[in-house]
Formats: structure tokens, sequence, C-alpha cells
């Protein structure tokens, strides 16, 4: 049986192209951006297929010549693995891939150079492989440009292993020289809060002079550290951290006519004479240091302020209920007076995908029988 011509949608484009980046995604992932009768159409086409021992969704060879040619070229030089522990790296990094662009991010760069641009995420994996790597053994996933600020970025869950923090800075600094004017950040992303916070909080004894672990390296790295769950609330985080100067900006929006500025640089304002931190950016140690510095000062306690997903994973159990911080939920009217959009994930359009032309990009009629990619 024979199907009609098939005209693309931006959401089928940018599902392609999101496969082409991260080369696994699960399905349960390429929901956020496409059904099921969505996913069945494009291996119907012969554009992706679903990986036999891991059931994910990864791009076939047809796939990535059609790519090519609907973006003239522009895709990343990535050698496809199979092995068991490639694939699991790669599954991992299509969750923060996927959390970028929920969240406004651009995950589409080739070069390093394509962080000149706002928000926007370059993969490590991109240059890994191609000719001499320049990132060496490191665990580097991606660096990510977020306003004013450049974020390495590491998936972090349990397990995860070691890393030589020495090698992780130097990586870091020799790849992004060029932008002299930012602020740097590492960010420690994963599945969820709760997931990356029990491989921080894990006792494990320092056997190795160069290798620590993710715990040792949070606790003394002199660049700030935030943490990124991959959902629906990390997504809104990073529309958040994509505003330059965002914990002034949403300070204000949140506490209005109650805002007093602050003397101390460890707090974003006064409310009602009481320290208030904005942590929307999950920069937990900051927090520490901002109750730290209040008990010094004679406060019981501070005042807080994030975004609802936070405040229940982490912040709630964290600081409210052992009574170091009241702990308020930022209201969407805050968020948005900042970001200049509702804090929801993007879900691309079903509209017609269109070249730079203006033209529609269609399929010729296909066959519903034999095997998809082949």
């Amino acid at each position: 049986m024979k199907v009609g011509n098939v005209i693309f949608s931006e959401r089928d484009i940018d599902a392609l192209r999101l496969l082409c980046w991260c080369q696994y995604i699960t399905s349960a992932d390429l929901k956020m951006l496409l059904t099921e009768a969505e996913q069945c159409n494009l291996v119907l086409l012969g554009l992706m297929r679903q990986h036999k021992k891991s059931l994910a969704f990864t791009l076939t060879n047809q796939g990535r010549s059609f790519l090519t040619a609907v973006l003239h070229g522009s895709l990343p030089e990535l050698a496809q693995s199979y092995h068991k522990d490639a694939i699991l790296r790669r599954l991992r990094l299509s969750k923060l891939i996927l959390t970028a662009y929920q969240g406004y991010v651009c995950p589409f760069t080739t070069t390093a150079e394509n962080l000149l641009y706002s928000p926007s995420i370059f993969l490590s994996a991109v240059t890994r492989s191609r000719g001499a790597n320049p990132w060496g053994s490191t665990r580097i996933a991606a660096i990510a440009r977020l306003g004013d600020l450049l974020c390495a970025a590491h998936y972090v869950c349990p397990g995860i292993g070691k890393l030589a923090l020495t090698d992780e800075l130097n990586a870091f600094t020799n790849q992004t020289a060029r932008f002299r004017d930012l602020r740097r950040a590492f960010l420690f992303a994963g599945e969820s809060y709760g997931d990356i916070l029990a491989e921080l909080e894990a006792s494990e004894p320092r056997t190795d002079a160069k290798l620590i672990s993710y715990g040792a390296a949070y606790q003394c790295l002199q660049f700030p550290v935030h943490l990124l769950s991959c959902d629906a609330a990390g997504a809104a985080q990073l529309q958040i951290m994509s505003v330059p100067d965002y914990r002034r900006k949403l300070t204000r929006a949140a506490l209005r006519s109650l805002y007093q500025p602050s003397e101390n640089p460890a707090w974003d304002a006064l409310f009602q004479g009481i320290p208030f931190v904005m942590a929307a950016d999950m920069d937990l140690r900051r927090i520490d240091a901002a109750i730290l510095g209040a008990h010094r000062q004679g406060f019981s306690q501070i005042v807080l302020a994030a975004l609802e997903g936070q405040a229940k994973a982490v912040l709630f159990p964290r600081y409210r209920d052992t009574g170091k911080a009241r702990v308020f939920i930022l209201t969407n009217e805050a968020v948005s007076e900042v970001t200049g959009r509702p804090p929801d994930p993007y879900s691309p359009p079903r509209t017609q995908f269109l070249t730079p032309e203006g033209d529609v990009i269609d399929a010729p009629p296909f066959k519903t029988s034999g095997r998809a990619g082949k």
C-alpha cells in the first residue's frame, strides 16, 4: 500500500536534528517532541529507526543524507558507536540536550565559535573524534552559553565515576579562552536534582592522587556550581539563567514594592529586613554561604525564592523543613517578566518546515511494507 506525499513539519525536522546531535534518544524522551504516530511516520520513511538492544531511536544513513540536503550540510561529524557504555553515555547526554532545547537553548552548534550567540550549547563530542582531541579524557559533556555566563556541563548521577579536576579546569579554560568577558561556572546536570545530590553527597574515600569523586570536586571548585534537573523545572531554570543579570532582575520582579537593596553581596536583597536569596539557578553552595553569613549577623533564617519543582525536590526538605529558610515559589508572572515568555518547555510547532528559500520539504509516496532504514 502506498501513502501520499508527506509534508515535513518543524517538529519533524527538529526531532531528526536532535537525533543527529544526540545519536540516541529513548522513545519516552522523544515524545516530548513527537507523538507515537509522528514517530512511526519517520520510521516508515526510513529516516530513523529503533536500536534493537537499547530500544532507543537513532538516525539512519538515509536520515542523515536527508538532513544534509535540507540543512545544506551543517551537521556535526560524529562517529556512531554501538558499544553499550557509549550508548548509555549518549542517552544521558540526550537528556541534557533535550532539556536545553526545551529551555530555548540552541543545541545545533558545530563549533565552539557558535557560542558567540546566547543561549546556546556546544557538545564536546563534536570535536572529540575529529583530528586532535582538545578535550583529552575529560568528562565535560558540553559548554553552555547562558547570557553572561559560560558553563562547563557535566552529567552527574550515582556511580558516575571520578574525574581529574585539574584536567577539567584546563580544558574548560583552553576551549573558552576566546570568551574573555563572560563569567565561568560549572553545570552539574542529571535526571533529577535528587540523583545529582545523591552522588555529590556520597561519602567516598580518596584512593588516587589525581582522580576525585564529583562530591569532592563539588566541595573544592572555586567556580560556582549550578545543579540542573533534566526536566521541565530544568528547562525553566535555563530560560532564567539565559537572561543577563538574571538574579537582580528576577529578585526585583518577585519582590516588587517589598524589595530592599542589600549591602551584603552574598544576598540579593532584603525582604522585610531579612536576607533574601534568589535560588532559581540552584547554586546550593551560595545558599549555604548566605545562611552561614546571616547566622553570623544574628539572623535565624533567610528567605529563598525558586521554581516550584526546585522547591519541592530540594529547597523544602533541605532548608524550609530544617528551619534554615523560608522558601517562596516564584510566580509565572515574575518569571515571564524577566524571560519575556511563560516558563513552559519549548515545543516546536506542527507548522510546515520552510527552507531559507521559503520552500516546503516533502517526501515522495512510500510503501508501508519493508524494513525502515534500508
